[in-house]
């Protein structure tokens, strides 16, 4: 790992603290600059750019490294969060671009949102508490009216002392309640004040905002990693094609396009796509199942081409498990040929035949398959068995695939989607946020792979803007407008409802122009047309006038951060879905 070059004495200060403690962390993770991009779809000149403070970065580029490093060091302290992110904004202030400014701006806006939000649930919660006390007062209060009013006469000398301790013990308690009662009412008031403060501080940033989005130039170019060069050290049957280093035997006329999609693989199909892309965490390594004739080898060979059309130059392998068997067998031992192995190149595996894998050193081959997938290869197999269904099969090798994603070629059963959302909620939320009856909920409420991301994103931005836990209520209203779905949903018709939502046009969506608020649009119809429609990304791309196919699953990502980040990014969306679903005006025509 190339080791990072000193800090120049030129910086400004400020841009100097926070790209030493970037460092710091990035340090920490022990992979270079390069891989590390190549590893959150980065640009590796602008990573090196953050970590040598000569561009201040984007708070996302630090909350992906800070959760990267908890991965590996154990949780960041909110101490060192809380840190970074004053060094962050004072580098922003320092730098004085408009765009700068503009991120600072919005940085402070979700902090006067947090505190207002925090205000919110705190005056609702001493509400609650002096309302307690106050019906505990009348309570005490008429438990002393009885006692007073009870007769003594009739009773014993014990008694009338024993009412007499009750009475002291209820007035003292009443006593202690009104002192209660007045120090919630002073909080209550304090909450109630800083409340309003941050209320009005939101509004103020908000026209800020507005303000600078109106003087603001061109929006900064989408950023995206541009994988390293092929390099030759495949195998031998390796070869050039049009340039790039490809494998021998994958077919360029299995695609997509000429698969035959039915109700009983459309959701293995677009797991297949989500993998292509790099898209789907839940998928590495992805095992399809199926017996002969089904279309596993047509995937795999789909996945290859499309992956070589999204990233020109990324480094593909195909074969089958009994040619890797043998190739492994041929080359025990640290020999020179061994240091070329793919496994430590390659950025997508393709692998046919994986129940072959007993006739071979599985111990040896599982290790090396893990090694490809922590330098951020995808992996994909194919077999005509479930792996339990392996007498001969190493436990690690069954553990290994239970570790990504195994689907048949047919409609996966519940068991395997509430696994799913399970994984993916867990990664977002936590075990301790979501229920096991709004998972069931989700399950039913998808019946493709498409449906599925699109319904875990919803839920999961619904649960984060609103603050609450994914429970059946919460998931019910995130998918509320998928429920009421009435129409067929294309393209052009996404296309013409953000036009006609955020008031441009058509051709303003297609043109090149880079204005903020062009680009929001423009983002939000990537993400739309990707969540609603079967659309690939170069069809997306085109209907967009765009031939950066990078770009439109940047916006796709970029957009599923957004909704959960911003109320109101939310809400545009969730209008605009009810609007193509039925609920609205009619956008199926031109």
């Amino acid at each position: 790992m190339k080791s990072l070059e000193p800090l120049s004495d030129t910086l400004e200060p400020e841009a100097g603290e926070l790209a030493a403690a970037l460092r710091q962390l990035f340090e920490s993770l022990g992979v270079g600059v390069r891989r590390y991009a190549a590893r959150r779809s980065r640009d590796a000149g602008a990573v090196s750019r953050y970590l040598n403070g000569t561009r201040v970065p984007t708070w996302e580029f630090v909350a992906d490294l800070l959760g990267d490093v908890a991965e590996i060091r154990g949780a960041v302290t909110p101490a060192a969060v809380e840190l970074l992110r004053r060094l962050h904004q004072s580098a922003l202030a320092a730098s004085g671009t408009p765009q700068h400014q503009l991120q600072l701006l919005e940085l402070q806006l979700a902090d006067a949102d947090r505190a207002a939000r925090r205000s919110a649930m705190r005056e609702r919660a001493l509400e609650d508490a002096l309302l307690d006390a106050q019906h505990r007062i009348a309570d005490v209060e008429l438990q002393l009216r009885q006692i007073t009013a009870a007769p003594s006469n009739a009773e014993s000398d014990g008694a009338v002392w024993g009412h007499r301790d009750e009475f002291a013990s209820l007035r003292q308690e009443r006593d202690q309640l009104k002192d209660q009662v007045e120090d919630l009412r002073a909080e209550l008031k304090d909450a109630h004040l800083r409340r309003v403060a941050a209320e009005q501080r939101c509004g103020e940033l908000e026209r800020e905002i507005d303000s600078a989005d109106k003087s603001s130039g061109p929006d900064i170019e989408v950023q995206h990693a541009e994988l390293p060069p092929a390099t030759e050290s495949f195998t031998n049957a390796a070869k050039k094609d049009s340039g790039i280093i490809r494998p021998a035997g994958l077919n360029s006329k299995y695609t997509f396009e000429n698969f035959a999609v039915s109700s009983s693989n459309r959701f293995t199909y677009g797991a297949t796509i989500r993998a292509a892309e790099l898209t789907w965490k839940n998928s590495n390594p992805l095992c399809l199942l199926g017996a002969a004739g089904k279309g596993k080898t047509h995937l795999l060979h789909a996945i290859g081409n499309y992956h070589h059309t999204l990233y020109p130059k990324s480094r593909i392998f195909y074969t089958s498990m009994g040619d890797l068997v043998r190739e492994v067998r041929g080359q025990r031992g640290p020999t020179p040929a061994r240091k070329s192995w793919w496994w430590t190149d390659a950025d997508l595996l393709l692998i046919d035949d994986f129940e072959r894998l007993q006739w071979g050193p599985q111990g040896e081959l599982i290790d090396l398959f893990r090694q490809a997938r922590d330098a951020s290869a995808q992996i994909v197999f194919a077999s005509p068995y479930m792996p339990k269904e392996e007498p001969d099969l190493s436990l690690e090798a069954i553990s290994f695939l239970q570790e990504g994603l195994t689907l048949g070629m047919e409609r996966p059963d519940r068991e395997q989607l509430v696994s799913i959302i399970k994984r993916a909620l867990r990664q977002e939320v936590g075990d301790a946020r979501f229920s096991a009856e709004a998972v069931e909920f989700m399950a039913d409420a998808s019946t493709s792979m498409r449906e599925l991301e699109g319904a875990i994103a919803r839920v999961i931005a619904y649960s984060k803007i609103h603050e609450t836990p994914v429970n059946t209520t919460t998931a019910q209203k995130a998918l509320r407008s998928f429920h009421s779905m009435t129409k067929e949903v294309t393209g052009e018709n996404v296309i013409r409802c953000v036009a006609d939502h955020f008031g441009v046009t058509v051709e303003d969506l297609r043109a090149r122009n880079r204005s903020r608020a062009l680009v929001g649009a423009r983002h939000i119809a990537m993400y739309l047309c990707r969540t609603l429609t079967d659309h690939s990304v170069p069809t997306i791309a085109a209907l967009l006038g765009s031939k950066d196919l990078i770009a439109v699953l940047h916006a796709d990502k970029k957009t599923q951060h957004l909704m959960r980040d911003r109320r109101s990014v939310y809400h545009q969306i969730e209008e605009i879905t009810n609007r193509l679903l039925g609920s609205g005006d009619d956008f199926t025509s031109p």
